[in-house]
């Protein structure tokens, strides 16, 4: 049946007889991998895997009979010990949805407010896009991705339509914040993980998509005061995004040895730029960047949205 990732068909072919296909629907690799399932239909990528103690990609061929193919050489994807492999499928899947009309936005969350519509944070790592999935979950709010989040051009706006379901936080927020979020297991480092993979409304909520209404660019910290909001208009809008929606294709997401150097195809150049537009035609009053402390932050996101409704 092959593996589905972020709604892209992935077939794993070559020496498999050590786990090496199901290590990508085990938690590490589901942080990163967006919807991981069984696959449904004609794959887009496909990967000949050789076992190897190092990774390495050795040959790739784009958009043949309009497959991307590779083969690896590689041990069993494994946190901490052997990572290469999830970010290089993560890379591989980035550039086939690409093509399909669905663009892996990196370091994103997306929550659903009260009014039903999408919140989606998008910033560089550390300025605090986990702290909100876990304000969001305290308070009720389904959340839709939290690593990754896979978004369509949908009716002239954006839709969320997948993401990763794997969350890992910081418990300091519980503290800090006087929140309790029950969690599944722990990090070496002491982190918490919250498996969201069986969590029935989200997965009703992205079969349907779910429309983002506003987009946050998100600098927050535990020891910030307070919060201030710049609207992101026009030529910034498409700068931003630029960078979040062709990060993981370009593989800016670094893995060993190195990232591939991918091709971009009319058809990936089409889709990007219907994804720009879109988002600079539709989002330019509703785009802000963010500083300040985590829940003053969240509070007046929730509380700008439900006022647009009014």
């Amino acid at each position: 049946m092959g593996t589905r990732i972020g709604g892209v068909d992935v077939k794993f072919t070559g020496e498999l007889d050590d786990g090496f296909e199901a290590a990508f629907t085990g938690l590490f690799a589901r942080r990163y991998l967006p919807d991981v399932g069984e696959g449904s239909g004609d794959a887009q990528v496909i990967v000949e895997r050789f076992k190897g103690e190092k990774f390495r990609v050795f040959s790739a061929a784009y958009d043949y009979m309009g497959r991307d193919e590779y083969k690896i050489e590689s041990g069993v994807p494994s946190a901490y010990g052997n990572e290469a492999p999830v970010f290089f499928i993560l890379q591989a899947a980035a550039r086939a949805g690409a093509k399909l009309g669905r663009v892996f936005i990196t370091d994103s969350v997306g929550v659903v407010a009260p009014n039903g519509k999408a919140i989606l944070f998008v910033g560089y790592p550390h300025t605090g896009k986990s702290t909100m999935s876990v304000l969001a979950m305290a308070a009720g709010m389904p959340v839709l991705s939290t690593e990754n989040t896979v978004v369509e051009v949908r009716d002239g706006g954006l839709t969320i339509v997948g993401g990763t379901d794997v969350l890992v936080y910081d418990p300091r927020v519980e503290g800090i914040y006087d929140i309790d979020v029950p969690y599944d297991e722990q990090t070496r480092s002491g982190y918490r993980i919250k498996d969201l993979r069986w969590d029935s409304e989200r997965e009703r909520l992205l079969r349907k998509g779910v429309e983002i209404d506003m987009i946050v660019l998100l600098h927050a910290a535990f020891n910030c005061m307070e919060a201030s909001f710049s609207r992101i208009k026009g030529r910034k809008v498409r700068k931003t995004l630029w960078y979040f929606s062709t990060a993981l294709m370009k593989g800016l997401d670094y893995y060993d040895p190195m990232p591939l150097h991918v091709p971009m195809n009319d058809e990936i150049s089409r889709n990007l730029r219907l994804f720009l537009e879109t988002a600079s035609r539709n989002y330019s009053d509703r785009m802000f960047e963010a500083f300040g402390n985590h829940k003053t932050v969240f509070e007046r996101v929730t509380e700008m949205e439900l006022a647009r409704e009014e």
